[in-house]
């Protein structure tokens, strides 16, 4: 069908006052279980080698695909887009990049990729001004709907990169009681 209608590809998908790119669309049935994380895969691959654009934004809120696909708890989805050439450094939603995102969802593979590419990872959100090290804690102490739960992994990651812990995080009682979160922030979990 995308052979003979190549224009779908990259066609807004109408539901209600919500018409997101049809990756994102995807990206939206995996999270909320219409579709298997496979399934999703599958259809994203079909639209990504039918040409569609790897950096599209969302118009309502300003997040690219990458960015969707990690808020949204889709990974493998993630991992092709950035296979593709996918721009991970690009702000969405709260002024937040796909590092952030990566972070408080809890894919330190995908932190780990990001990293590696050579994103920048002290930039802070402009919403809550916080750092990818900081939206990992926030991650842990507090997983947003569908986190994978290595937001510690996360972390550690990021300490090893170079980010340090903020000051006011050595008085939290929430993160002192969280040996793991604790030995991440403290360097003392190997990456």
């Amino acid at each position: 069908m995308l052979a003979q209608q190549p224009h779908l590809t990259n066609a807004p998908v109408i539901e209600g006052d919500h018409a997101p790119h049809p990756i994102h669309a995807i990206c939206d049935r995996v999270f909320d279980g219409r579709l298997s994380e496979g399934q999703g895969l599958a259809f994203a691959n079909a639209l990504i080698s039918a040409g569609a654009d790897l950096d599209a934004v969302h118009p309502g809120n300003g997040d690219t695909l990458l960015i969707s696909a990690i808020s949204l708890s889709c990974p493998a989805i993630a991992h092709r887009l950035l296979d593709k050439g996918a721009n991970p450094d690009p702000r969405g939603v709260f002024g937040a990049t796909a590092l952030h995102w990566a972070a408080i969802m809890g894919l330190p593979d995908l932190v780990k990729r990001l990293i590696d590419h050579g994103v920048y990872i002290f930039l802070r959100d402009t919403q809550y001004h916080g750092t990818p090290l900081g939206w990992a804690v926030q991650g842990r102490l507090d997983p947003p709907p569908g986190a994978r739960g290595g937001q510690v992994a996360c972390a550690t990651l990021l300490v090893a990169a170079g980010l340090q812990p903020e000051a006011e995080w050595r008085t939290s009682e929430q993160i002192q009681s969280d040996a793991a979160l604790r030995a991440a922030l403290d360097g003392r979990q190997s990456a």
